[in-house]
């Protein structure tokens, strides 16, 4: 009797990791068909499963650490990463139709939500491609002012569970001289690209960084399709219409109204202020707003103006939807700062920016780079310095992929995570567990897969490769 109900609870028990492991493997068939060869498609597998188990973020030798890799499996590691077998593109476009199979968004009508930013990556070496001389706008102390490095864009798909909202990486890319778009509109124009891909009409919510006219004139030529939401500067202007003129005088006749200072209106229009609930920042909150549609003069057509009075401050909000209301605003600018969390445990918890690939064939860059004078570096090899430079993109596209897919495994099976971390914190995270904890939970997982030789593909493939591997150094050590 007692053996046959730990014999019950031990099936219990793993049916609760089964579910995540078999969800695992429905999304490794799904990416089968971005790989033009099986082998690029294993090393996939293998990759993927190194960066979740890996203790360390010291570039692809954590993998060989961390699945207990032969030596002889670093170089094809490595060749992976600049295979021709699978390109950037190609790879998250199957990943987000997979997204959109998984129904993983937060939509506003029939709008996805998409938010998007930069980061800046520090880069020392000297014949790593496409690194340049950048400024810190961080007001942190500890950081330098000037730095070497990539500088990153990134889109991110806006979702949520019951009480917790995040963003879904969907895609990343270093800006680059080589690029006809400006550091604005490059993002611009790419969700617009996703959104018709996605084949659903979508909404961009971004910093004040992009309040400028290309990024609306961008966002137009997609014909409504992409919307923009973003903070404007605090000395933003805008003009009411021009007067109707009753009787014709010489002249051209007026463009603009009367010229309006919108941080000013807080204060002399503060009677047309409306009061409601919001949710600001995951607290509800009364809040004080005023929406005008108003001639912003850089594209000189009309934006919707909004002017919000909360807890944390005055801010004022444009955008080029005109069915936006200002709570809707207000709590979806709110989540813009998802986008930092991403970029957050994509640095510290994942190491996706701890990248090491260099081309011998390209000069050194001086670590002092002179003053008001650009750095042009030169090599001898452009295909196999564009290689490299794929190299790197494709390394942390694959880390955005696996942050996703554990933000998607948290949100689905929050109870089986629980159950198998094993982690404990001082601070509990919600009903829903964090990366942390969720990388811990499937990282136990494959763990127990791989030690106990479990029966699924993960395990199967994974094996393969050691195996393979450590058969051909025997013979090499043999003969």
């Amino acid at each position: 009797m007692l053996i046959s109900i730990a014999y019950i609870r031990l099936i219990v028990k793993k049916k609760k990791w089964v579910i995540m492991v078999k969800f695992l493997e429905d999304f490794f068939v799904a990416m089968r068909p971005a790989f033009s060869r099986r082998a690029a498609y294993s090393w996939f597998v293998v990759v993927f499963v190194g960066f979740i188990m890996r203790n360390d973020t010291f570039g692809v030798t954590s993998i060989v650490r961390a699945l207990s890799l032969p030596a002889s499996s670093y170089p094809c590691l490595l060749h992976f990463f600049h295979s021709s077998a699978w390109t950037g593109d190609v790879f998250l476009q199957h990943w987000r139709q997979w997204l959109t199979k998984q129904k993983a968004f937060y939509p506003v009508g029939e709008r996805l939500v998409f938010i998007g930013d930069h980061t800046k990556a520090p880069k020392d070496g000297r014949k790593i491609p496409q690194v340049t001389t950048l400024h810190q706008e961080s007001e942190t102390s500890s950081k330098p002012s000037f730095f070497r490095g990539h500088h990153w864009a990134c889109i991110g798909l806006l979702s949520r569970t019951k009480t917790k909202f995040f963003s879904i990486p969907l895609w990343a890319e270093i800006h680059h001289d080589g690029l006809s778009e400006t550091l604005t509109t490059r993002i611009v124009a790419k969700a617009g690209d996703i959104a018709s891909s996605m084949k659903s009409p979508a909404l961009l919510v971004l910093d004040a960084f992009f309040a400028v006219g290309p990024v609306f004139q961008t966002a137009a030529k997609f014909s409504g399709n992409l919307h923009i939401l973003t903070r404007a500067k605090k000395n933003a202007v805008a003009y009411q219409d021009a007067p109707k003129i009753r009787k014709a005088k010489r002249g051209r006749p007026r463009k603009y109204g009367k010229k309006l200072r919108l941080i000013e209106l807080f204060d002399k229009w503060a009677g047309k202020f409306e009061t409601e609930k919001a949710t600001v920042y995951g607290n509800a909150q009364s809040i004080r707003s005023l929406t005008l549609d108003l001639i912003w003069k850089p594209i000189k057509r009309k934006m919707r103006f909004i002017l919000l009075e909360t807890s944390h401050g005055r801010i004022i909000l444009m955008t080029s939807d005109f069915s936006m209301s200002a709570k809707q605003a207000c709590e979806l600018y709110c989540h813009r700062v998802t986008i930092e969390t991403v970029f957050y445990m994509l640095k510290n918890i994942l190491g996706g920016m701890q990248y090491h690939f260099w081309s011998q064939y390209l000069t050194p860059s001086s670590r002092r780079p002179t003053k008001n004078k650009k750095e042009t570096q030169k090599t001898s090899k452009p295909e196999k310095t564009q290689n490299t430079f794929d190299a790197i993109q494709k390394f942390l596209i694959v880390q955005l992929v696996v942050l996703g897919t554990i933000q998607l495994i948290s949100a689905l099976f929050s109870k089986q995570v629980f159950a198998e971390a094993n982690c404990w914190l001082r601070t509990p995270c919600g009903e829903t567990p964090s990366v942390f904890i969720t990388r811990n939970a499937i990282r136990n997982i494959l763990q127990k897969n791989i030690f106990n030789l479990a029966k699924n593909q993960i395990t199967r493939l994974i094996l393969e490769k050691k195996n393979k591997h450590e058969n051909t150094a025997s013979k090499q050590n043999a003969a």
